[in-house]
């Protein structure tokens, strides 16, 4: 019964730090934007208004650490407008309006696929899979001195 409360305080301290990782994380992300299944890294760069094509799209939702859908960034930015620059490849490179000014962002690559399971279901299963590792030890050492 011992071993039981310490392996249940492990893993209850084990579950908060593995929830607040990724929200430490977060802030090492580059600021992105996902548009037309690639990511794109937001920049300081000004763009000039002359330069500035179609508007091509909008970010419509914030998501961290970063983007994993068409329309998502993780800035606040979600209301601000994606234009093609003239001259220049979509492919490569596209310019964000934010507050009446354009700014630059280049190519990351691909937006990264993940599955959608939620981390509650993750760390449920865990506890749960150290839950029935502990009763198997425990009951195989009854078994023994039985």
């Amino acid at each position: 019964m011992k071993h039981l409360k310490f392996l249940l305080f492990f893993v209850i301290i084990l579950t908060g730090f593995l929830l607040n990782i990724e929200g430490a994380l977060a802030s090492t992300y580059p600021s992105a934007v996902a548009w037309n299944n690639l990511l794109y890294g937001l920049s300081i760069e000004e763009v000039d208004n002359k330069v500035i094509g179609n508007e091509i799209g909008k970010i419509k939702r914030q998501r961290t650490p970063m983007p994993k859908k068409n329309g998502e960034s993780n800035e606040k930015l979600v209301g601000s407008l994606l234009f093609e620059i003239k001259g220049a490849d979509t492919q490569d490179v596209i310019a964000v309006k934010v507050n009446d000014k354009f700014f630059k962002a280049s190519k990351f690559g691909q937006i990264k696929v993940t599955t959608n399971v939620p981390e509650w279901i993750v760390t449920l299963s865990f506890i749960c899979f150290l839950s029935l590792l502990t009763m198997i030890i425990v009951w195989r050492k009854r078994r023994r001195i039985g």
